[in-house]
């Protein structure tokens, strides 16, 4: 049987077909599969090595689990978005929270969906394909704004109406989720991520604050800042050609040595050599 790996955090493929390529596989990730157009049938092996059979058609989507072989066949001829994903890119940029939500045991790979969610996916979709067909500056970025977005929407309708994973009450867990949003879209303003600013933002006390933190997302507040701060970085090492003195300037390092120093300390590499080897990966 055949396994397929992934050798970056996240990949978006666009495919069509009149006749699917691929027999019967597996990944080592997670994939999300929506159709754009065409009709088939999409079928899956659970646990018990059991078969299921699911019929799609146009908007319909799919969430793949790893591990789980699966396969399309096709009726009519059919258009697809691959949105691929490793279990750690959906810890280190959501949270483990929602990452323990996909693995919810015994769920279908069919997303059912309101009518309201289903035009927000179809937008979200949209974007994604819009972006990676007229690629600009920032456009890994963006479509990981969205792709991060609709990995929560399909999170959360795996869960009931009584169902939770979080270890506090909706008022607390939307406090914590705020705190969450706010570090990740302030993370280039240092200033604005020290503890005594987040606690008089978030009305904890520096003291509880850090405990806080970690009793709803399972690291350190320091650790989430730091990661997602080089995760950003990361990104724009990759995917533009700013000087590591303005990627400095925009990610919040003091300067660009501090930059080059916790870059190498993170991937083992220096951030020009990581450019370098991402672009003769892209020109294969």
């Amino acid at each position: 049987m055949w396994k397929e790996n992934l050798y970056e955090p996240v990949e978006i493929l666009i495919r069509e077909h009149e006749i699917f390529p691929i027999e019967e596989h597996q990944h080592s990730f997670f994939e999300m599969a929506y159709i754009i157009s065409g009709t088939g049938t999409f079928y899956i092996y659970n646990k018990t090595s059991e078969k299921k059979e699911i019929s799609y058609s146009t908007d319909t989507i799919f969430l793949i689990p790893p591990d789980t072989i699966h396969c399309f066949t096709i009726q009519t001829y059919s258009k697809y978005v691959f949105l691929r994903f490793t279990t750690q890119y959906v810890a280190d940029y959501i949270g483990k929270y929602v990452e323990r939500t996909l693995y919810i045991p015994e769920k279908t790979p069919y997303i059912t969906l309101t009518n309201h969610e289903k035009e927000v996916v179809r937008q979200l979709i949209t974007f994604i394909i819009n972006e990676q067909t007229n690629r600009q500056n920032f456009s890994a970025y963006l479509q990981q704004q969205w792709l991060n977005s609709l990995i929560v929407l399909i999170a959360r309708s795996f869960l009931t109406d009584n169902q939770t994973i979080f270890p506090a009450d909706t008022e607390e867990t939307d406090k914590a989720l705020y705190l969450l949003q706010y570090i990740q879209q302030h993370i280039y303003q240092p200033q604005m991520l020290r503890i005594d600013a987040l606690c008089q933002k978030f009305n904890l006390s520096e003291n509880y604050i850090g405990r806080y933190f970690k009793h709803h997302f399972q690291e350190s507040l320091q650790q989430y800042i730091s990661r997602n701060r080089i995760k950003m970085a990361e990104s724009l090492v990759k995917e533009t050609q700013l000087s590591m003195k303005e990627i400095a300037y925009r990610t919040g390092y003091s300067d660009a040595c501090h930059l080059i120093k916790k870059f190498q300390s993170y991937y083992g590499i220096s951030p020009l050599k990581y450019r370098k080897q991402h672009i003769l990966l892209k020109g294969k």
